[in-house]
């Protein structure tokens, strides 16, 4: 009976095991635990939390406890600033009613891809509960916003203690006012229900919203300060403040005394790196263009307490964007800030290390490209670097170099200068991407040369250093084309010469390719390449056909006048091959030292001879002026032939050759 038993509750559903009452604590990290698991490592989430509400099975019609439990959550995700980055609810608060949203609706996923289309997040976390005699059950959802998929769904069930009960409301006789009528008669009459904070807030902020569409005279803007430094800038009803920030931006407002409540309520964040209205209040003091010295020093203790991306966004502001003060200033305020890193004074709750403080400053300067490079070469001598940061600054010189617009050779003296003195993993790809980068640029980036000559010695290392063999063959044509040596790879062309005299077909193939794309430089190797015409082979003849056209290609790029190289591209022409191709190409390059034998041949061929004719006299007519000799020959050809093609290619080439 006992194994019966034992067997029943295996089969019981996991789901009514899981119902067992917790106490709070427990219940709102496991909520918030399931939703850190979610994130990959090395990942963070941004989130949204609306606040939970009652179902209408509730007992309970107040908001107390959907407000305390949702605080909770945003206290305990805020905690995992790596993991998850939370959305000031203040500035949520404010589009869901500028939207007007119903809570009820934000558990459907249609409402989280709304309201992903208006806030930056990537989920929105919804709950409700429902007040019952001995416990309180909450169900929340977490919705991707951009696909509208539950990622994480969650059913927990708190036990009621006295304190959670003096959360809710009651509907008893007791909380009621009592009414005399008369000496024998009492008449109960419900109390109003008092009004809460956040409808206060609402008010508030409603009435701001009034006086914020006239700001027509000093005195008027003078009066929403006065009334504005009345309410602190913080939750619920901060939202007020959001809005007069972005009236006063909008409208060029400068006002000293409301920036003065803004910087001493910076003062008072004790995390600005969870707060928002930190960014908000620097964004603000900046709009001007200029940050005086009391903005700065208020700004600065803020950043000190600043661990993530945040930093950077500070940096941007007060550094890169303003006009005012001038560089020898902004020059000494990024020397405070460095002391302080290195000094392990920068950042909460754990202090960033240097080589953070310093990448959060070379992104944050991307609009200021004097301190940028002022920063570089201050402040990288330095860094630590290692594996994973090497390829970080790489890459900062990288943009760096992109956005430099009056210094870019100096900036690429400190990119060869990082080459040659770093290697790291990644360090073939980035240089050889960066190079692809400037030679594919219109024109070809000016600079490309310095660095090729800079770095010969990387870019030969590099050129076999990938497990990808079309990598490796583009990176050899990179080099062939910029004349990089690479040992045991790209032959010299005395080592060339042995191999074109040799017998070997398939050296002969592979060496040939790669002297294509060498220009002219193979001019004292003509004869060499000539000579592989006579060459022949029955067990490598493919290959060595591709090797005599690609000697073909590259004695039309030296522009040969070696007779029987001449002669052989000429006999090639009947054949309609990759060696056509390739000679017609050829001759046309060559040009003048061409046009007898040409002519020759042209003035050997009959009316039977068509295909022949037409490609003679379309050589001859792109070589122009240089084959004037040729002017009699075409003009029997034109006169003999009947054949509409040949004809046309006979008068076009005519009209070449007297232009």
């Amino acid at each position: 009976m006992k194994n019966l038993s034992l067997f029943l509750l295996f089969l019981l559903p996991t789901t009514l095991l899981a119902q067992k009452a917790k106490n709070y604590t427990s219940v709102t990290d496991d909520l918030t635990g399931k939703i850190i698991a979610t994130v990959p490592s090395g990942k963070s989430l941004h989130v949204a939390v609306v606040p939970f509400m009652a179902t209408a099975a509730s007992s309970e019609k107040g908001t107390a406890f959907g407000e305390y439990i949702t605080e909770t959550i945003i206290g305990s995700l805020t905690g995992t600033p790596d993991k998850i980055k939370v959305f000031e609810r203040t500035r949520l608060d404010a589009i869901l009613k500028e939207q007007e949203f119903i809570l009820t609706d934000l558990m459907k996923p249609a409402a989280a891809l709304k309201i992903g289309q208006l806030v930056p997040i990537d989920a929105l976390l919804s709950g409700t509960y429902t007040k019952l005699k001995s416990y309180i059950d909450v169900n929340a959802r977490l919705i991707d916003v951009a696909t509208g998929e539950i990622s994480v769904s969650f059913n927990g069930r708190i036990k009621m203690t006295k304190n959670l009960a003096t959360l809710f409301t009651t509907n008893n006789n007791e909380n009621a006012n009592v009414i005399v009528i008369n000496s024998d008669e009492k008449k109960q009459v419900p109390s109003p229900a008092p009004i809460t904070e956040e409808e206060l807030c609402r008010a508030r902020s409603n009435a701001f919203t009034t006086r914020l569409q006239d700001l027509t005279s000093p005195e008027k803007i003078s009066e929403v300060v006065a009334e504005a430094k009345k309410i602190p800038f913080n939750r619920p009803c901060g939202r007020v403040h959001y809005e007069i920030i972005y009236a006063f931006t909008r409208y060029k407002i400068d006002n000293g005394e409301y920036k003065t409540f803004l910087l001493q309520t910076l003062d008072t964040i004790a995390y600005p790196s969870g707060d928002d209205r930190a960014t908000e209040i620097a964004r603000f003091l900046v709009s001007d263009g200029q940050v005086d010295e009391k903005e700065w020093s208020t700004c600065f203790h803020a950043m000190t307490r600043i661990s993530d991306y945040r930093l950077r966004i500070f940096n941007e502001l007060l550094l890169a964007a303003p006009t005012s003060p001038g560089q020898p200033v902004m020059e000494s305020r990024i020397a405070n800030y460095f002391n302080l890193a290195s000094a392990g004074k920068m950042g909460l709750p754990r202090p960033v290390s240097y080589e953070t403080a310093f990448f959060h400053m070379l992104d944050g300067l991307k609009k200021n490209e004097p301190l940028r490079r002022h920063v570089y070469g201050t402040y990288a001598g330095k860094l630590t670097t290692d594996d994973r940061s090497k390829p970080l600054l790489f890459s900062s010189l990288h943009s760096m170099y992109k956005e430099e617009t009056n210094l870019k050779p100096e900036v690429m003296k400190w990119i060869i200068d990082f080459v040659n003195t770093n290697d790291y993993p990644k360090a073939h790809e980035q240089l050889y991407d960066f190079s692809y980068e400037l030679d594919r640029s219109q024109p070809a980036d000016a600079n490309l040369q310095q660095l090729i000559d800079g770095c010969r010695d990387k870019y030969a290392k590099f050129a076999v250093q990938t497990e990808y063999q079309s990598q490796k063959e583009d990176r050899i044509t990179f080099c062939l084309i910029h004349q990089i040596p690479v040992p045991g790879i790209i032959p010299t062309l005395d080592e060339a010469d042995v191999i074109l005299k040799g017998n070997n077909a398939a050296e002969q193939q592979r060496v040939t390719s790669m002297l294509v794309l060498m220009g002219d430089r193979p001019k004292k190797l003509e004869n060499s390449l000539a000579g592989l015409f006579a060459k022949r082979s029955l067990d490598d003849r493919e290959k060595l056909a591709a090797a005599q056209t690609n000697a073909i290609i590259v004695l039309g790029n030296i522009k040969t006048t070696n007779t029987k190289a001449v002669e052989y591209m000429i006999g090639v022409l009947p054949h309609y091959g990759n060696d056509t191709e390739a000679a017609e190409k050829s001759l046309a390059q060559i040009g003048k030292p061409a046009v007898g034998a040409l002519v020759a041949r042209l003035d050997k061929t009959t009316a039977q001879d068509g295909g022949l004719q037409f490609q003679l006299v379309s050589i001859l007519g792109k070589i122009g002026k240089d084959a004037a000799s040729a002017e009699k020959s075409i003009t029997r050809v034109l006169n003999g032939t009947s054949n509409s093609d040949i004809k046309y290619a006979a008068e076009a080439a005519l009209q070449e050759i007297k232009k």
